[in-house]
């Protein structure tokens, strides 16, 4: 199911405010009513928990609850 452009651009906002450096490398989605593939959603968030490490900060552990409820992780 596609993800809606709004959705991945504000858990993309909230992985990079965490500090994921590949969010911010990633681009923002604007394609319009058509959506993203939900892979985009999930290589997102896979990227930023990986750069996160196995101890992330609380402020990274939230930003990644709400990055997954936004993309559907």
């Amino acid at each position: 199911m596609p993800i809606k452009d709004k959705d991945y651009n504000k858990a993309k906002a909230l992985l990079e405010a965490a500090g994921s450096k590949s969010a911010e490398k990633s681009h923002k989605k604007h394609t319009g009513s058509k959506g993203s593939p939900d892979g985009h959603g999930r290589s997102l968030y896979n990227e930023a928990e990986q750069e996160f490490g196995a101890q992330p900060t609380v402020v990274q552990l939230e930003a990644l609850r709400k990055a997954a409820t936004l993309l559907g992780v």
